[in-house]
């Protein structure tokens, strides 16, 4: 597979952790941050096909006036 590099910059605390993590689990660093990338953008994708779906639903939605509301309640 093809890859591109790219450069980031990140807060010292976050790095360490990275290089600890990548330390203890034997793994280089672009392998880790690769994972959590891919894991990111899998969630932003699902979370936006959520909003559109419930913007659809939404926009689909029968509206009952309210005094119809009221007398089926009262029919109760």
């Amino acid at each position: 597979m093809e890859t591109k590099m790219l450069d980031a910059h990140i807060p010292l605390p976050l790095a360490e952790r990275l290089d600890a993590l990548a330390f203890a689990l034997g793994l280089p660093r672009d392998e880790i941050v690769a994972e959590a990338i891919v894991t990111w953008i899998d969630q932003e994708e699902h979370r936006r096909l959520v909003a559109l779906r419930t913007i659809a639903a939404a926009n689909t939605m029968v509206v009952v006036e309210t005094h119809r509301v009221i007398d089926w309640a009262d029919s109760l």
